[in-house]
């Protein structure tokens, strides 16, 4: 996860495993399904988890709390079982 602005916001990096949809982006089953497929190739559905997290994204360190400082991510993760499954490394 980085820091891509400023000091003081953040936006979550996809990792091997994770990948991060923003709600401020498109979030359509086919994007989202596109993107799964470009990233794990043959990956079964029993193989992914979905999940949304509310992660803060502006005035990062602040000690106020500021619901429009937060983003919405529908975050999909590959389990071990897919890497195991084509031996690739998470």
């Amino acid at each position: 996860m980085a820091s891509n602005h400023d000091d003081h916001t953040f936006w979550p990096d996809d990792t091997e495993d994770t990948i991060y949809f923003s709600s401020y982006g498109n979030t359509s089953w086919d994007f989202i399904r596109g993107k799964i497929s470009e990233k794990w190739p043959g990956i079964n559905d029993n193989e992914l988890t979905f999940s949304a997290e509310h992660i803060q994204t502006h005035c990062v360190g602040y000690q106020r709390y500021d619901p429009s400082d937060y983003s919405n991510f529908i975050v999909v993760t590959a389990q071990k079982s897919y890497f195991d499954r084509t031996k690739k490394k998470a």
